[in-house]
């Protein structure tokens, strides 16, 4: 009998060893392969086509700063701001010029991007007024404020003369997509070479490319997938102050390789402040019943470069550098007397906040990813930036002469999207819900075996009891006869014995 349980138990641990190796040799190979294969960057896969045109919902908020109080302000007090908006705009990107080379795997490519005003998810008009600071003014005080007073003087009145002032008002429309600044035309119609005559905080890029562009596109390779290997043309950028500082690391945010570890913290280049930025994971969520990724910049970010080394380079004139959650980008856009940081300075140096009245700093403010980490699609991003003006006291120019130096948010942008339904179903039911109902049947398949395989081993020990006789009923078959025969003859004698005796004549 011992023989017969273990021949039982190995059948049942060879059952489960089956449905173990079918799953692990078979099944998971099978995922891999298939999601390797909708996530490569290959004509006629998903992938591509959206990474070539774009089908999801991209949405570009525009949230401006109005200066409520300008002749307080002129006169040497707080500025004091009203953050009105969204301003919504829809945003349509598609790439043009593709080259695909091989070993390694890279595309170079120009993206396009199109913005098209969405009234219904906008706080007003593209025509509403904006109150704020003239970067056309700025501008000039950064390029002609050190000349001697002399040469000022002369910039101011002709300032004057065209209607060239630090307080100015205009709509959403202008200030986001250009106007000409008269004094700017005046220098130009006197021979005297400018960049360019119009203003705009998004001057020029709309319907627009962003230069050429060369990624890494094998994503067996999960090193390098996705990540910019080229930006207009070079493989490094030279506004900063240090190798480390110029180096292009990580993806556009848009490509994250497959199998996406938890402990992995990606990179991503942003064109828009000339760096890139480390994501943190911070955490699992589901999406659009998915499980995702949540990622944060980490908060060491935009640290001062006083006190973090590894942000040393991006000081552009050592040691007079930014505070936290402030980077210069003058070398980044040239000319423009702006800077770059988080919305409302979250995370930033309390002196920026205190200097300006009507700020309130929140977490939700932050730049976020949700990453599904198998695939490594993006099913939501958030790219949050706040341009703020550099105004700076400067007695040569009346209207500079009492302000008070202050970093004045003009606008914060919120770019981001959401995955469409169509692709988040597939995922889900590709990834989790066709492979758990895969094992899960395989797991009742496997125990309905082992279930067969014990019924019949019992099935057969109990018939095996019941044909054969117990040990206490057992009795030799001779013995049986000579008892049977014994008792047949005792019974004649008696039968004998009870005859009359014979009669004797």
């Amino acid at each position: 009998m011992n023989l017969n349980k273990f021949v039982i138990v190995l059948g049942v641990l060879a059952i489960f060893l089956f449905g173990f190796l079918i799953t692990l040799v078979i099944l998971d190979p099978i995922i891999w392969l298939a999601v390797y294969e909708k996530t490569e960057l290959k004509s006629g896969t998903p992938s591509f086509q959206q990474w070539m045109d774009p089908t999801i919902d991209i949405f570009f908020e525009a949230n401006f700063f109005n200066l409520t109080n300008p002749d307080g302000f002129l006169a040497g007090e707080k500025p004091i701001v009203q953050q009105v908006g969204p301003y919504t705009y829809r945003e349509r990107r598609f790439k043009t010029e593709v080259k695909k080379s091989l070993y390694p795997t890279m595309f170079t490519y120009k993206e396009v991007k199109q913005y098209f005003f969405d009234l219904e998810r906008s706080a007003g008009p593209e025509t509403d007024p904006i109150t704020t600071v003239s970067l056309g003014y700025l501008g000039v005080d950064v390029k002609f404020g050190w000349l001697p007073e002399l040469v000022t003087k002369v910039v101011e009145f002709l300032e004057n003369r065209t209607g060239e002032h630090l307080i100015i008002t205009r709509s959403v429309r202008e200030l986001m997509w250009g106007y000409e600044d008269p004094f700017l035309a005046l220098l130009k119609k006197a021979f005297i070479p400018v960049p360019n005559t119009m203003i705009g905080l998004y001057l020029d890029k709309n319907n627009t490319d962003d230069g050429v562009i060369t990624i890494y596109g094998d994503n067996k390779d999960k090193q390098n997938y996705g990540h910019v290997y080229k930006y207009h043309g070079s493989s490094h950028l030279s506004c900063w102050k240090s190798d480390p500082a110029n180096e292009i690391n990580g993806s556009d945010g848009s490509l994250f390789h497959p199998f996406l570890g938890p402990t992995e913290d990606p990179y991503i280049f942003s064109a828009d402040i000339c760096r890139s930025v480390q994501l943190q994971a911070v955490g699992m969520t589901k999406l659009r019943g998915v499980p995702v990724m949540r990622y944060l910049p980490y908060t060491d970010t935009f640290d001062s470069p006083l006190k973090s080394e590894k942000n040393r380079g991006f000081c552009i004139n050592w040691p007079d550098c930014m505070a936290d959650n402030m980077l210069d980008v003058s070398t980044c856009i040239p000319g423009a007397p702006i800077t770059m940081s988080l919305p409302h300075f979250q995370n930033g140096d309390p002196s920026y906040r205190d200097s300006v009245i009507g700020l309130h700093a929140t977490d939700e403010l932050n730049t976020t990813f949700y990453i599904e980490p198998i695939t490594g699609v993006v099913f939501f991003a958030a790219k949050k930036l706040q341009i703020n003006a550099v105004v700076k006291q400067n007695y040569r120019f009346s209207e500079l002469s009492r302000v008070k130096s202050v970093y004045l948010p003009i606008m914060f942008m919120n770019e981001s999207f959401t995955v469409d339904e169509e692709t988040a179903g597939s995922i889900r039911s590709s990834i989790y819900v066709g492979p758990v109902v895969t094992k899960t049947i395989l797991s009742i398949v496997v125990v309905v075996l082992a279930l067969v395989v014990i019924c019949m081993a019992v099935y057969h020990y109990v018939r095996r009891r019941h044909m054969t006789p117990s040990s206490a009923a057992y009795t030799p078959i001779e013995d049986a006869h000579i008892a049977e025969g014994t008792t047949t003859n005792h019974d004649d004698k008696n039968e004998n014995d009870t005859q009359p005796p014979p009669t004797v004549v």
